[in-house]
């Protein structure tokens, strides 16, 4: 029995030394892999036929298979033998550019398996430039709508590898615009921002502005903007207002059959609501402007009215009086009638605003005529009711304007006069300026302080022209405000 163990224990001895021995007969190899050397690159046409995708390759345990695939749908596009079971060595795979003569991109996908079936991949991204040609990647569309008698023709040029020769920009055949390069400092690439006049259009007739452009070698590319008159300009039903504190108001109009604006919801995430109600008088001019705040049942304790009295028969404004009125239990307070703003002085040529005074006397209101089209057009930016006074250096001014008209402007509302004060920058922004305005800068050229905020403005258009999106950006200011942007996203039926 003793022996048969001992028989048994060398035996299963025997059999340990020969599996490690076969282990260590057998050679374990790492996974296949291999460098590439660019995963994104952007090709020019006028400079190359083909790409080609260089590899440094590392399979210890040699290519069973190589294959080169689409990577948007990794379809394979084609399998390469010709380095089966090698191991190391510099991998090349030519990409044909010759059918291609326009921007495009190319995504592909290098797959390797060794002979244990293990495989590994790695993506590359060829951006094919078309050969060079000049283009205008215009903003705002190549079909518009205006309501306004000129448009301002925005659009990044590029010409390629060639530089830009001449710019030319015309309306109906007439040039309003060119730009010849000086061949000692060539450019490639330059931001188009043009006025064109367009003068009265009539209505249901197609005109054309062409953005003619010449590069170096005498190619010409020109890009025709479509143009209509628009019959009025659309008003929204609805715009979000994302503050700068990240606080996204809904603010929803009311029209009447004149399309005059006569009530706006502001309502508040929880939804409070500063409502505003708009009354004009025979001249279609706002008189009176009611304001009250009400909880979600649409309850309210307060009112407040704001009366705008005109010299009879004219436009011109007399006085602003406030009064309020508060409701309790059944019974209502009738506040006082305080005089805001009176002694308006008004230019007898131009019927503009000369001054007027609230708690001291505002002169030298701000007005301009952007389109050299004789208009007169406010643009004092009050940053605060505070800011509305004599002191000139807490004064700014809208300065640069761009030819759309705002939809949100309401000629008959005197841009002296707001509701409640958390909507005095609203009414600043959307309803006393004609035209959408793109820079605010101080009128005081002394000015070297950090309290005015000198917002900028951007927006954005559908194809018939409607105002879809103003970004609004405090470029100065405290370190608080400077830098913050705040957003109107509109909306029509």
């Amino acid at each position: 029995m003793k022996i048969n163990n001992l028989i048994y224990i060398l035996l299963i001895g025997c059999l340990g030394l020969f599996a490690l021995q076969s282990c260590e007969s057998d050679p374990v190899f790492p996974d296949p892999g291999f460098e590439l050397e660019d995963t994104r690159v952007e090709i020019r046409r006028d400079t190359a036929d083909f790409y080609d995708i260089n590899l440094k390759m590392d399979v210890p345990n040699g290519v069973s298979s190589i294959n080169i695939l689409d990577a948007t749908n990794y379809e394979v596009l084609e399998k390469i033998d010709e380095y089966n079971g090698r191991t190391k060595f510099d991998f090349q795979y030519r990409v044909d550019l010759t059918s291609f003569e326009k921007d495009t991109v190319l995504n592909y996908l290098v797959k390797v398996t060794d002979a244990d079936d293990r495989s590994f991949n790695r993506g590359i991204r060829i951006d094919v430039k078309g050969f060079s040609f000049p283009e205008i990647k215009l903003v705002g569309g190549d079909n518009i709508s205006v309501a306004a008698p000129a448009y301002v023709v925005k659009g990044l040029i590029t010409t390629g590898l060639n530089a830009i020769s001449s710019v030319q920009v015309l309306f109906e055949g007439e040039e309003q615009y060119l730009f010849e390069s000086n061949p000692s400092e060539p450019l490639y690439e330059m931001p188009l921002k043009q006025l064109v006049f367009l003068g009265n259009l009539e209505l249901d007739v197609e005109y054309h502005i062409d953005v003619v452009i010449v590069d170096e070698k005498g190619q010409t590319s020109t890009t025709t903007i479509k143009v209509f008159k628009g019959e009025s300009v659309q008003r929204p039903v609805q715009i979000n207002y994302l503050t700068t504190s990240d606080l996204l108001i809904q603010i929803k109009f009311q029209y009447d059959e004149n399309g005059n604006m006569t009530a706006l919801d502001y309502i508040f995430p929880n939804g409070r609501n500063y409502y505003h109600e708009f009354r004009y008088n025979d001249l279609k001019m706002v008189d009176t402007l009611l304001y009250r705040s009400t909880e979600v049942d649409g309850s309210f304790t307060f009112e407040n009215y704001r009366y705008i009295n005109y010299i009879p028969g004219s436009t011109e404004i007399q006085n602003i009086e406030s009064q309020s009125f508060e409701y309790e239990e059944g019974n209502v307070v009738i506040g006082d009638v305080e005089v805001e703003a009176d002694n308006f002085v008004y230019d007898p040529v131009k019927g503009t605003v000369l001054s007027f005074n609230t708690n001291s006397t505002v002169d030298n209101i701000y007005y301009s005529d952007p389109f050299n089209l004789g208009e007169n057009i406010f643009g004092e930016f009050w940053q605060s009711t505070s800011y509305m006074s004599s002191n000139t250096i807490r004064r700014q001014h809208r300065e640069d304007y761009d030819p759309v008209l705002m939809p949100t402007f309401n000629e008959g509302l005197p841009p002296f006069v707001s509701g409640n004060s958390a909507l005095f920058e609203v009414f600043n922004d959307l309803f006393w300026h004609k035209y959408i305005m793109t820079k605010t800068v101080p009128t005081d050229p002394s000015y070297s302080g950090t309290y005015l905020r000198e917002p900028s403005y951007t927006y954005e258009t559908d194809n018939n022209g409607n105002i879809t999106r103003i970004v609004k950006l405090y470029t100065s200011g405290t370190s608080f405000v400077k830098g913050k942007s705040a957003s109107y996203s509109f909306f029509y039926e």
